[in-house]
């Protein structure tokens, strides 16, 4: 099977993983590969075929009929409108009909392609500079997800003991402090969101649409309606090209010459579509977000996890849970139970479970009397008023 060395390496390095949810896969691979197989697209009939043919005078000779292309395409041209009469143009009309994409299309669809790679080559940086192992723990509950609960125990512990020993040491005191895994991890997903956004208004200036980041929606009415570039400019076809001949005597001769962009034709259709793209990319992008953010924020993901050990632990206070949550597990915890969930729901609940066990062992708590059940009652728990420091 054949493949392309560089491509394959860089797949391979910025490729989804078991952190990824489908968000990040949409941005960092899939619009990435759509805008690099476009690049690849164009460039092809840009740079192999004929990007650009012009009519010229008779009297110009094959050489000079070439040159007058191969300028004309470095050149940006201007769009008039074929219904009308043909005049000389005024400068004002050229500057707001100029085109002066076409030229660069593939390469901007290129670099477009790498600008999503960049959150995801951040966050592999950021894991490199921390031994917070983020993989072992998706890749551990996705192995033992099937096994046995005899056989998930041992793993289970495992993975609790070298989370709190991780969570330990990344939050312990430092003279150079280092930053939350939850903060690098926000951020990562707030830039996914930006680099989509700026994609969007981008390609609405590099195409010359500055006032309307709504061309792709305006294009596609036009399509349905049969309403062509020959009317808006959209992406027309028959352009023209000014140059100045220069000639031996001192005579200078100002040139109009017309320009077939056949480039334009694929252009229109790749540019749509990569225009809805970048709605449904940004809209999506910023829906998961959001929820995530939520769900992040709130106590339920926890209370989720330990449900089990408070339905059969009515004695545990809501004050013990919040502790737990917040003093021992902390955001980056709940990051990583996040992470191990979207493997296994069962060793995600038996990681927080084996946790909060650990947790009542080492960490004596103050019970209010009202809570404690009657079984404490009977263990000389008596005074209603008073607050006591017991080992749960």
């Amino acid at each position: 099977m054949y493949s392309v060395p560089f491509l394959t390496t860089l797949t391979n390095y910025l490729g989804t993983t078991a952190i990824d949810d489908a968000s990040d896969s949409l941005s960092c691979l899939i619009s990435a590969f759509l805008f690099i197989i476009a690049a690849i697209l164009t460039s092809a009939k840009t740079y192999v075929g004929s990007a650009m043919e012009c009519w010229v005078p008779q009297t110009y000779s094959g050489q000079w009929g070439e040159f007058a292309e191969n300028y004309c395409f470095l050149k940006d041209t201007y769009w008039y409108p074929v219904k009308e009469e043909i005049i000389k143009a005024s400068d004002h009309h050229k500057e707001l009909h100029r085109l002066s994409y076409y030229q660069w299309s593939s390469m901007y669809m290129a670099m477009a392609g790498v600008a999503f790679m960049i959150p995801k080559f951040l966050w592999k940086m950021a894991q490199s500079y921390t031994d917070m192992s983020l993989i072992y723990f998706c890749d551990t509950a996705n192995t033992i997800r099937t096994e046995t609960a005899e056989k998930r125990q041992e793993k289970v512990k495992e993975m609790a003991t070298f989370m709190h020993a991780k969570l330990t040491s990344v939050h312990a005191p430092s003279c150079f402090p280092t930053i939350p895994m939850y903060i690098v991890y926000g951020i990562i997903k707030a830039l996914y969101l930006v680099i989509a956004s700026v994609q969007f208004c981008f390609l609405a200036y590099f195409l010359g649409q500055k006032k309307d980041l709504f061309w792709g929606w305006t294009l596609f009415l036009n399509l349905i309606n049969g309403v062509t570039w020959e009317t808006t400019g959209l992406f027309p076809r028959l352009t023209f090209c000014d140059f100045t001949v220069r000639e031996m005597a001192g005579n200078n001769r100002d040139e109009t010459i017309q320009c077939v962009i056949g480039i334009n034709e694929f252009n229109e259709k790749i540019f749509l579509f990569l225009w809805f793209w970048l709605v449904f990319l940004m809209f999506s992008t910023l829906i998961a977000h959001v929820y995530n953010a939520v769900q992040f924020s709130k106590s339920y993901f926890i209370n989720s996890l330990l449900h089990s050990t408070r339905k059969t632990n009515p004695s545990i206070n809501k004050e013990l849970f919040q502790q737990f949550e917040n003093e021992y597990l902390t955001k980056d915890g709940k990051l990583i139970l996040s992470f191990v969930k979207s493997q296994s729901d069962l060793v995600a609940q038996e990681v927080a479970v084996e946790m909060f066990q650990d947790f009542l062992k080492t960490n004596p708590t103050r019970i209010r009397i009202h809570d404690i059940t009657e079984k404490d009652l009977e263990n000389g728990v008596d005074n209603e008023n008073d607050t006591i420091a017991v080992n749960v």
